[in-house]
């Protein structure tokens, strides 16, 4: 029984008794019994801190203040306490749709965790049960007017513009419009170059560094500076993007009958960034 015990750091003291004493031998227990008490240098309690580990079982070990461990007897040594059947499961996570709705709230991943391979993957997003089923989460960026863009904005991060009405996020360090892709070009229909781009971050005026492209319609390109040709009918011209043309040709239907140019409506043509 004696094996099973373990050392503590409590001390038991006992008063002097009585020279006088006289009485029975349960007398003499009753009276060392009265007189002893159970002390702690440190203090009384049951719990061993300190940052270096026991080499054997001296009961909980609070580790650094804030770390608990308990005993391992198939180890021999402390290891981390677990408190999973205490703790809150506030989302579910993994690639497989949740058994149960408790909790209601489900970060969908490429991957479902396991004992060899605990990863989760890569993020998908955010699911909520409604009472029928999980729904993602539709996310609603930050809104307000041009001044109220954020002011230290992260890669990609979105803002409705209620200025301009339009969905803006943050790439290549500027505010650009979420639709299109660099190289894309339309047609703006404002009264002035100044409020096109204002109502279009992003955006440049199409021939802003070579006024050669300034003012001319658009046709197909049939060929490209690499080399590339595309199949066209005979009788059309192979031009390659940017290239320009068309200063001294007319639009005729036959040698000596000009076809005036059809009525045309000038609107500023922007490229994206």
């Amino acid at each position: 029984m004696a094996s099973t015990l373990q050392a503590t750091s409590l001390i038991l003291e006992i008063a002097r008794l009585s020279t006088t004493f006289k009485g029975t031998p349960q007398q003499l227990v009753d009276e060392i019994l009265s007189r002893a008490r159970i002390v702690s240098p440190t203090g009384t309690g049951f719990i061993f801190t300190g940052d270096t580990e026991p080499t054997s079982n001296v009961g909980p070990w609070l580790r650094g203040g804030t770390k608990w461990y308990v005993w391992d007897d198939a180890t021999k040594r402390y290891k981390p306490l677990d408190i999973s059947d205490s703790e809150t499961k506030w989302f579910h996570v993994g690639a497989s749709t949740p058994a149960t709705s408790d909790p209601p709230v489900w970060l969908r991943t490429t991957h479902d965790q396991t004992e060899a391979d605990p990863s989760i993957g890569d993020p998908l997003g955010w699911y909520v049960f409604n009472g029928t089923g999980w729904v993602p989460i539709s996310g609603i960026p930050r809104s307000g007017g041009t001044a109220s863009r954020p002011t230290s904005p992260i890669e990609f991060q979105q803002f409705y513009d209620s200025d301009i009405s339009c969905l803006l996020w943050w790439e290549r360090g500027a505010w650009r419009t979420v639709s299109g892709v660099p190289g894309d070009i339309k047609f703006v229909g404002q009264t002035t170059l100044s409020a096109a781009l204002t109502q279009n971050p992003g955006w440049a005026l199409f021939g802003a560094s070579n006024s050669a492209l300034r003012g001319r319609y658009f046709v197909m390109a049939a060929k490209d500076s690499a080399g590339t040709d595309l199949t066209v009918s005979p009788n059309v011209a192979k031009r390659q993007p940017y290239e320009t043309f068309g200063e001294t040709d007319g639009v005729k239907i036959d040698g000596t009958s000009p076809v005036p140019y059809p009525p045309s409506i000038g609107m500023f043509a922007l490229i994206k960034e």
